[in-house]
């Protein structure tokens, strides 16, 4: 069906038809070795025989094309070898299959995707045809999640604009013509009822009542510090915490994809400080890691976190762990420059305003009694406003020499005391 064929001293090329009778089709590879070449015959003979069965790729063949470069599936394309089974043949299990075997994301993602796949799978059905999934039901889709299975809007919001990157591919793909997901309304991924501001004295009573240091550093390395948790507190070294420059460098997994966002520097808050110092006495010669118990996959921190706050008398917030962070960023957003404050949490202003920052009762409070300051100064300007204005009036209709048609120079009658007051005074009404 397909052969392998050597030219150019070294270079190889696969010809090979999409019909037994149809016409010779070459996909030029360049310099592989026999391995590799022997690997592409393979993967083009299963292709066109799922093509001329009308069956979707398996999990391998899947795999492997989602493994490509967009250039080796630019020439797959060009000889009809990278559409699928073809727009109408391929399911929605076919498809997703193929699209999870060529992610390259981190764990968390992985699963945050699945539950986006579970939900398309569920209400579609593993063997719909790709090209059938119409705008109308991705709409439904939606309002499905809603009322059958009670998801909350941030939740929709998220697994909405899931689904329209997972398609983007499939129309990238050429196995669908358009996204039916393109236009479905997404909404906020923000469910303000979960955030929680964790006021200082509340954060006390939770530090105070954390059995170990390590257990403390964890929880202030959240609450002061505004680390995510548990990645950044687990990447955290010793050689990263400069006690001298009072500064400590926090190596960010989340954004190491990015162009200088691979860590950032926050400063060695006070609350921080103390507790560095009493772990770092108490570490073991030759330590890495400022956070150790994090490490051992039995510590589930949120579990533990809940009971240390059942033992401080505090009722456990939502998200505890991303709440400790946006009480942070709220707190230092009232103090210095938001472009500061982003720098040392390691977010945007987008992102800050839309996730993090949080209106507190206490700004209510605070805007009252500017406001009243405000009022009192301005009644107080005016009555001394009033006040200057009635000195100004006496003074025009006093008598003076140029009230009379005197036309004597001022400096003149600058021998008199009582003239010499009278210039001052009129000089400064």
């Amino acid at each position: 069906m397909a052969s392998i064929v050597n030219y150019n001293g070294g270079l190889k090329r696969i010809e090979f038809s999409l019909t037994p009778k149809g016409p010779r089709r070459i996909l030029r590879l360049g310099g592989v070795n026999a391995k590799t070449a022997g690997t592409w015959k393979a993967m083009v003979e299963t292709i066109i025989g799922d093509k001329l069965a009308n069956r979707p790729h398996d999990a391998e063949i899947s795999k492997w094309l989602g493994g490509l470069d967009e250039t080796m599936l630019a020439k797959l394309r060009a000889v009809g070898l990278a559409d699928g089974v073809g727009v109408t043949q391929t399911t929605l299990q076919g498809f997703l299959d193929r699209f999870f075997a060529g992610l390259s994301v981190k764990p968390a993602t992985v699963i945050s995707l699945g539950n986006t796949r579970r939900c398309l799978r569920d209400y579609f059905g593993d063997d719909r045809r790709l090209d059938a999934i119409t705008p109308e039901e991705a709409d439904i889709w939606r309002t499905w999640m809603r009322d059958h299975e009670k998801l909350a809007e941030a939740t929709i919001a998220r697994r909405v604009e899931q689904a329209r990157q997972m398609f983007k591919k499939a129309v990238r793909w050429r196995l669908v013509p358009e996204n039916p997901f393109s236009e479905v309304r997404a909404g906020t991924q923000v469910n303000k009822k979960r955030m929680h501001f964790v006021d200082g004295a509340t954060a006390k009573k939770v530090l105070d009542a954390c059995p170990t240091v390590q257990w403390k550093l964890v929880f202030a390395l959240s609450r002061w510090g505004g680390l995510r948790c548990p990645s950044e507190h687990l990447l955290l070294k010793w050689g990263h915490v400069d006690f001298d420059a009072g500064r400590i460098w926090i190596t960010s997994p989340k954004t190491e994809g990015h162009v200088g966002k691979e860590g950032r520097f926050i400063p060695m808050f006070p609350e921080l400080r103390r507790l560095l110092l009493e772990a770092f006495e108490q570490a073991e010669e030759g330590s890495e890691y400022v956070v150790t118990i994090a490490r051992d996959p039995k510590v589930n921190l949120r579990t533990t976190l809940q009971r240390i706050m059942e033992r401080a008398g505090v009722a456990p917030w939502p998200k505890l762990y991303q709440n400790l962070r946006s009480s942070r960023q709220t707190e230092l957003a009232q103090r210095f420059p938001i472009h500061v404050v982003c720098a040392w949490i390691g977010n945007t202003r987008a992102i800050a305003q839309e996730h993090y920052l949080q209106v507190l009762d206490s700004h209510f409070g605070e805007a009252l009694e500017f406001s009243a300051q405000a009022q009192q100064k301005a009644q107080q300007s005016a009555a001394g406003s009033d006040t200057q204005d009635m000195i100004s009036t006496g003074v025009e209709n006093e008598k003076t020499p140029e009230n009379q048609g005197n036309v004597m120079p001022r400096q003149s009658l600058a021998s008199d005391d009582m003239t010499r007051d009278w210039a001052v005074s009129g000089s400064n009404g």
